[in-house]
C-alpha cells in the first residue's frame, strides 16, 4: 500500500479501494482473453508481447526503487511508445474491426433478406447459364462483413447497380477487365479488374489454376464469399473459408447459391459481437 500511495497518491487510496481496481482490472483481460483471443492463431503473438511489456514495466519499477530514475523513466517512455506503436501498426487490422462491430449492429427485416438474395441468386443463375454456354471464365468476390479493399487492388471503380448484362459484359472475352475479379457489394457491383491474393496453401490440388487460386486466397484473408466459373469445363465453384465445393451442372445451383450467399444480408438479430470479434482476431 505505501508502495502504490507513492506512485499514485495518496487519496482515496484505501485497501477496499485498491483490491476492487485491480480485481477489475484483471476481470476485464480476463474477459477479453477468453472472448478474442484464446486459441486464435495470435495467442502466441499476444502472449509474447504482453510478457514483454510485463518486463519493462517491471523493470522500470526497479530501477524507481533504486533510485535510477533516468533509466526508469526511459524504460517507462519505451513502454509508452510502444504501446502506442500498436495502434499505427495494427491501423488496417482496428479498422476492419470496428467495421465488423458496426455492421453487426445493423438489422434487416426477413422479408427484405429473401428478396435481395433471390434477386441475387437469379441475375448470378442466368449469369452463370450464359457463362458455360459461351466457355467464358469469371471470378466474384462478395464483400461480407470485412472490407476486401486491404486484400486486393483497386481495380475499376464502378458503383453501378447489379445486373445480368453488366457481369456478362465485364467478362466478355477480350474486353479490359475480364482477366481481373469482380466486387460486388450487396447489390452494387463496386469495381471491376480487381486483383486477388493468390493462395500459398501447397497441399492445393494442381488441377485447380489461377482464378480458382486467387478463390481461395481471398477467402483466406477475408470473410468474403468467391464464386468462380471455370473457362475450361464451366464447372462453378464456391469459395469460403478456403474451403471450396465445385458444381458441374445447373440443376442444383440455385438453392446451393441461395444458401451460399445468406451470410450476406444481415440477420434480423445480430451474431454475438464478442463472437464476430473473435472470428476476425482468427482470421487475422
Amino acid at each position: 500500500m505505501e508502495y502504490l500511495k507513492s506512485i499514485l497518491g495518496s487519496t482515496g487510496l484505501t485497501g477496499a479501494s485498491v483490491l476492487f481496481q485491480v480485481t477489475l482490472i484483471i476481470a476485464l483481460l480476463y474477459f477479453f482473453y477468453m472472448k478474442l483471443i484464446k486459441n486464435s492463431p495470435v495467442e502466441k503473438t499476444v502472449k509474447g508481447i504482453t510478457c514483454f511489456l510485463v518486463v519493462i514495466w517491471i523493470t522500470a519499477e526497479i530501477f524507481t526503487l533504486l533510485h535510477l530514475r533516468i533509466l526508469s523513466a526511459m524504460l517507462r517512455n519505451l513502454l509508452l511508445l510502444i504501446m502506442l506503436s500498436f495502434v499505427v501498426i495494427f491501423q488496417p487490422e482496428l479498422r476492419r474491426w470496428m467495421a465488423r462491430i458496426g455492421n453487426s449492429l445493423s438489422m434487416i427485416s426477413q422479408t427484405k433478406k429473401k428478396q435481395m438474395n433471390n434477386r441475387l441468386v437469379e441475375i448470378l443463375t442466368q449469369s452463370i447459364e450464359y457463362w458455360q454456354e459461351h466457355q467464358t471464365g469469371a471470378l466474384i468476390v462478395f464483400e461480407n462483413h470485412e472490407p476486401v479493399s486491404a486484400a486486393t487492388t483497386d481495380g475499376v471503380i464502378l458503383n453501378a447497380d447489379l445486373s445480368t448484362e453488366l457481369l456478362i459484359n465485364l467478362f466478355f472475352v477480350n474486353t479490359p477487365l475480364h482477366d481481373g475479379a469482380v466486387v460486388i457489394k450487396k447489390d452494387k457491383v463496386v469495381s471491376a479488374g480487381v486483383i486477388l491474393p493468390l493462395t500459398r496453401d501447397a497441399r492445393l490440388n494442381w488441377k485447380y489454376g489461377t482464378r480458382h487460386r486467387a478463390a481461395i486466397g481471398m477467402s483466406e484473408n477475408t470473410d468474403a464469399l468467391v464464386l468462380v466459373v471455370s473457362e475450361e469445363n464451366g464447372d462453378v465453384s464456391l469459395v469460403r473459408d478456403g474451403q471450396i465445393q465445385t458444381f458441374h451442372t445447373l440443376k442444383d445451383l440455385p438453392d446451393k447459391l441461395s444458401a451460399f450467399l445468406s451470410p450476406l444480408i444481415q440477420k434480423s438479430k445480430p451474431e454475438s459481437i464478442w463472437k464476430r470479434m473473435k472470428d476476425l482476431f482468427v482470421k487475422q
